[in-house]
């Protein structure tokens, strides 16, 4: 039992991480998958995990730099100055603002099959609740998010046991690598998740030593996740894959995995929106120096707005979310890095060796830029 509370904060951090990384980007995945070709879309995924560990081995070792708690805009100030932070919580509060828009979209088409009535009445009932999560804080949320990441897990061995019958191999069997940049926006989206990171440095704050080892399960379990349900998905769906996975998957294997998928696609989304909510308020709020209530308010009315303003195709907002966000702050990210390298205020817990930031930092810069400016042209 000792053992277990000794560890217990270093499971919130992976669990935070987790659940903010795993949400509406998974369900879009299939699609992009399905449509790219399945071996083509695992070899993006593969190449975005390994950015984002880079990156969140980056960022995790910048926090660790530094003294006080702040979010993502607030360390971009410390290191980058005012004119870098302001561009970075205007890039950030429209890609959460985007995140949260499509969890609304998605939670609303789900429950919706679940249980009859309107996308949009279901919408807004979780929108309410979860908003009344995001005004409490982390302590809440914190709790939330270990529940739900647990029941995550359980709910996609239930899908496998169900569905693993009606894979059909050939639905697999497709590498085109003239497609590679289709996945992009969309795995990027699923894969993303920094703002987290801020968040585990708060969990496991007088226990650093964790962090590392946070980072690279926080990161590499969701790519896990999705490899495993993009394979049971295109291996069952294959060309009618529909853009929320479970969606198609149900209507295939029975109405059994329709309800338990569609859970699935619930909690997923419940576990992000709570996170990035919770994210972008405290930007709000702690970096931008808005008042509590006001922070609040402006998190939860950006996404109805954008949504009431005609932007509701789930995709397209996947996509343009990950590739604009770290099309910019990614790279202003790897900047911060860089500064902090020589500005940090207290030596961290594990610093990157420079043979290895280095080149990292350069294929970072290129892919985040190349990603946004194919993502662009593809949905416009």
């Amino acid at each position: 039992m000792s053992r277990f509370k000794k560890d217990l904060p270093m499971f919130q951090a992976v669990a935070t991480m987790v659940g903010t990384i795993i949400g509406a980007g998974i369900l879009g995945i299939p699609f992009v998958f399905a449509r790219a070709g399945f071996w083509t879309g695992v070899l993006m995924l593969g190449i975005i995990t390994f950015a984002m560990v880079a990156l969140k081995l980056m960022f995790g070792e910048l926090t660790l730099r530094t003294y006080g708690q702040h979010q993502i805009s607030g360390y971009v100030e410390k290191y980058m100055g005012n004119f870098w932070k302001n561009l970075t919580s205007l890039v950030l509060i429209i890609s959460v603002a985007g995140s949260l828009l499509a969890y609304f979209v998605g939670v609303g088409q789900v429950l919706a099959e679940i249980f009859g009535s309107t996308q949009l009445m279901w919408g807004l009932g979780f929108y309410i609740l979860a908003s009344i999560f995001l005004f409490f804080g982390l302590k809440l949320i914190k709790k939330a998010e270990f529940i739900l990441t647990l029941f995550i897990f359980l709910v996609i061995l239930l899908i496998f046991i169900l569905s693993h019958a009606h894979i059909n191999f050939y639905n697999l069997n497709v590498l085109n690598l003239s497609q590679l940049f289709i996945p992009y926006g969309v795995v990027l989206f699923a894969c993303s998740g920094i703002m987290a990171v801020p968040e585990v440095r708060q969990i496991l704050f007088r226990r650093e030593h964790l962090f590392k080892k946070s980072m690279y399960l926080g990161a590499l379990i969701p790519a896990v996740v999705y490899f495993i349900f993009a394979f049971i998905v295109v291996g069952v769906s294959g060309s009618q894959t529909t853009e929320v996975a479970t969606l198609g998957l149900g209507n295939i294997v029975g109405p059994h995995l329709l309800v338990i998928g569609n859970i699935f696609a619930f909690l997923t989304m419940s576990t992000s929106f709570l996170t990035l909510g919770l994210g972008l308020k405290d930007t709000l709020h702690f970096d931008l120096k808005i008042k509590h209530l006001w922070a609040w308010l402006i998190s939860v009315l950006i996404p109805l707005i954008i949504y009431f303003a005609g932007l509701r195709d789930f995709i397209n907002i996947l996509a343009l979310v990950g590739a604009f966000g770290f099309g910019i702050n990614g790279v202003i990210y790897i900047f911060t890095y860089w500064l902090a390298r020589k500005k940090g205020q207290r030596y961290p817990e594990y610093r990157l060796p420079k043979l290895f930031a280095a080149p990292v930092s350069i294929f970072l810069i290129l892919i985040f830029i190349g990603g946004l400016i194919y993502t662009l042209f593809d949905v416009f």
